[in-house]
């Protein structure tokens, strides 16, 4: 006898009445930013289950490489298109890249990036505005976590068990506590969801900054969220950045989220430059300007090496230790070229 409830399928809207994938009802699976849409997008629904949803990302460079020995990369080159098994997969991701950045100009690394990199803030992007909407939406199934082939896929850990950025990222987004700023009613809201089984009470600091890393204004609030709610904080009017050359930071114990109006393409960021220091089992990057979405790319190290942080983005000033496991020899230029960020516009 089974000892829980179960559906037979999903999506499944619990009768026949209704749309199987109704979001109201039952269990729902969102592709339509994957398939054609923006992950903006995301925020135009708040099914009360999401059971599916993904973005695609290519694995790690090293198992690229161990898959296809001696090709010379591209997104297009022979073995790249075999190993995608989405239909119009290599165009979703192209479409997906050129809303938010750059051309990358045939520069396979940057790709490569970039498309990581934008796998990570797509699912970002859907859990946060769900995850907001607690408990009208009461969970997310992300798709998917591993996978079984050296293939470009939704998966956030590759065949041979590489960590994509969206790995360590969902780390942050199931988090019991989380920080998200979207745009809401013509402004900003910030919400703080707090499903641990205690209250959150923080001080909370909004920062309005400029690219530059100069600070425009600033203020210091309150927050506070009883056990497994969200509350909602409106952003006054004067920290809301303007254009593309502002963006919003808020920080509560420990915790930190980021709003940027414009996309990358726009955002006329400051020539990256930050410092590196290397020892037995960490990088460490000290900001000069501000670094946007960093990440060692530990299997450049070595393609036995393993780093315990993703993405991060650096204000001028901080730094991050970066844990690294299996890298032996230990080398600041070489730790230099295995780190990437988002470029400045041009």
């Amino acid at each position: 006898m089974p000892t829980s409830d179960s559906l037979s399928g999903s999506p499944w809207s619990g009768s026949w009445d209704r749309h199987p994938n109704d979001p109201a009802h039952g269990t729902h699976h969102s592709w339509e930013v994957w398939n054609r849409n923006d992950d903006a997008d995301y925020r135009l629904e708040v099914p009360r289950f999401v059971a599916e949803f993904g973005w695609q990302a290519p694995p790690a460079y090293a198992t690229l490489r161990r898959a296809l020995p001696g090709e010379t990369l591209a997104p297009d080159s022979p073995g790249m298109p075999h190993h995608q098994k989405a239909d119009d997969g290599n165009g979703k991701l192209e479409s997906g890249l050129a809303r938010h950045f750059q051309p990358w100009d045939g520069n396979f690394d940057r790709w490569h990036y970039l498309s990581q990199v934008n796998q990570a803030r797509a699912v970002a992007a859907g859990i946060e505005h769900w995850r907001s909407h607690w408990p009208v939406c009461a969970g997310t199934i992300v798709w998917q976590l591993n996978d079984c082939r050296p293939v470009t896929s939704w998966a956030a850990i590759d065949e041979d068990g590489r960590a994509k950025p969206l790995y360590h990222e969902l780390r942050r987004l199931y988090a019991d506590r989380l920080l998200t700023l979207r745009p809401r009613g013509g402004g900003l809201m910030l919400a703080a969801v707090n499903q641990s089984a205690q209250a959150w009470r923080s001080p909370l600091t909004l920062r309005r900054m400029s690219v530059e890393g100069v600070t425009v204004a600033e203020a210091a609030v309150g927050l506070s969220a009883a056990a497994r709610t969200v509350a909602e904080i409106r952003v006054p009017r004067d920290l809301e950045p303007v254009g593309p050359k502002e963006f919003l930071v808020a920080d509560a114990d420990g915790l930190r989220t980021l709003h940027f109006p414009a996309a990358d393409r726009e955002v006329p960021y400051p020539r990256q430059e930050f410092d590196v220091t290397v020892a037995p089992g960490t990088v460490t990057v000290t900001a000069r300007t501000l670094v946007r979405d960093l990440l060692l790319r530990a299997d450049r190290l070595d393609p036995a090496a393993e780093a315990d942080t993703g993405l991060v983005t650096l204000l001028p000033g901080e730094e991050v230790t970066i844990g690294v496991r299996g890298w032996e020899t230990p080398d600041v230029e070489i730790a230099r070229s295995a780190l990437y960020c988002v470029e400045p516009a041009r």
